[in-house]
């Protein structure tokens, strides 16, 4: 068996300028291209992609048996706790099961007043500005919603720690952006350490002081235990914490920032969506029998995939599709290449909120999160907080772009999004209902 076919590249750089880019638009073109195995090359890291309907199923029958996510994940470990992402066999699926209780729709449904309340607030602050930088703006209300959604308590305060740390990691161990050294300086090893503190002061403040109401991540924290039933170490604990304070911000923020691109780019789309939206309150039940908002994210998420590749490191040899991948190897696949592909969306180039995604979810080409044992553990909070987010964003706010006619760019790091160019303007909208938000 052969070494799978190295794409194209520039000297030195490789294919590292097209990855830096729109990595999805990448994928797609190399599959088309090379077919559903190939090698690439990104200034110092070598990686083989593997891409398509084979790979995906691949990756959910095999993955556990041949890959490794230590190498791609391990810093989110060592640094913050997040065992859960290195983990394999029955402890990963222990400690994926404590994390998903907290992380659950009955907690968002439990503090649904809260979160609607620090949204519409966010929105409010928004119609007093001039221009807003969206990445930057969903940003500080996604960790504004998932704190007060998971945990009871804003982090806002210490959000621009969080959120330079957590991407610096990103950009060091999974994307390779910077070298490990860059995560010995004074500044970051500072910031660690406060983030480190302010996740076990707010377990020991919850110990100290139980809520007595619905059991959250701090909750659940404290009483998880391991495989074994032994404790959970407190750098376990307190990852456990922070994969609420912060963990899931950045696919949150983008996807609402590629879904208000979509409405602004799709006239019709936002319209429907405004009117199912309505100016009623917005309760938790209200969510499912929004069709039109329900399209919206699944169709953003088809177009515009947060985790458009799972990476990993190969533990046995194997052969794929007529090529040797060797022991050792850096893999990523493409889970979310079948996303553009014609034979499971028709007309995929066309952005239609009214495509059927059961059957395409159930054959693992629908994957925006990606697919086996490592899918996104807030898959589900996420799309139902998109629903909800651009619910009250279209009743609570007119948006325009800033500048119009601007060719949305999206940039790879540290997941794809579009960038810090993206800015609108809004105006707030007068509401003809008291603002009530019971569920």
């Amino acid at each position: 068996m052969t070494l799978p076919p190295a794409a194209p590249g520039i000297p030195v750089l490789g294919n590292a300028l097209r990855m830096m880019g729109d990595v999805q638009q990448f994928f797609v073109d190399t599959y088309r291209e090379m077919g559903p195995v190939y090698r690439v090359k990104a200034l110092n890291q070598a990686f083989v992609i593997m891409a398509g309907e084979r790979a995906n199923r691949f990756l959910l029958e095999r993955g556990d048996e041949v890959f490794s996510s230590e190498e791609s994940f391990g810093g989110l470990n060592r640094e913050f706790g997040m065992r859960v992402h290195v983990l394999r066999g029955r402890p990963h699926r222990h400690l994926r099961k404590v994390l998903a209780t907290g992380l659950s729709r009955d907690l968002l449904a439990a503090r649904w007043d809260e979160v609607v309340a620090e949204t519409t607030r966010t929105f409010d602050s928004w119609a007093q500005r001039r221009e807003l930088p969206v990445v930057d703006g969903f940003q500080r209300l996604a960790a504004a919603q998932l704190s007060v959604a998971l945990t009871g308590a804003s982090s806002a305060a210490r959000f621009e720690t969080l959120r330079w740390a957590f991407e610096l990691v990103l950009d060091v161990t999974i994307a390779g952006k910077w070298p490990p050294l860059v995560l010995q300086r004074p500044a970051y090893k500072r910031a660690r350490a406060e983030i480190l503190a302010f996740a076990r002061d707010a377990l020991a403040e919850r110990a100290a002081h139980p809520t007595g109401c619905t059991p959250d991540l701090l909750d659940r924290a404290l009483a998880a235990v391991d495989e074994n039933g032994d404790p959970y170490p407190l750098d376990v604990r307190a990852g456990m914490a922070l994969q609420g304070y912060f963990a899931g911000i950045n696919t949150l923020a983008y996807l609402y920032s590629f879904m208000l691109h979509a409405l602004l780019a799709n006239p019709g789309v936002r319209q429907r969506v405004t009117a199912e939206a309505g100016s009623e309150p917005l309760t938790f039940d209200r969510l499912r029998h929004m069709p039109a908002l329900h399209g919206l994210v699944l169709e953003t998420l088809r177009v515009y995939p947060p985790a458009p590749g799972s990476a990993r490191t190969v533990t046995r040899a194997f052969d794929f599709e007529g090529f040797r991948v060797e022991e050792g190897r850096r893999v990523l696949v493409a889970t979310s290449v079948p996303h553009q592909l014609p034979e499971h969306f028709p007309d995929p180039a066309r952005f239609d909120i009214d495509r059927d995604f059961a059957a395409a979810r159930k054959a693992s080409v629908y994957a925006p999160f990606s697919v086996g044992s490592h899918t996104c553990l807030g898959a589900g909070m996420t799309e139902v907080l998109a629903v909800a987010t651009m619910a009250l964003l279209v009743q609570r706010l007119t948006v325009t772009a800033a500048r119009p006619g601007r060719p949305l760019r999206v940039t790879a790091t540290p997941g794809p999004n579009p960038g810090k160019r993206f800015r609108v303007r809004a105006e707030g909208r007068p509401l003809s209902t008291p603002s009530r938000h019971s569920r």
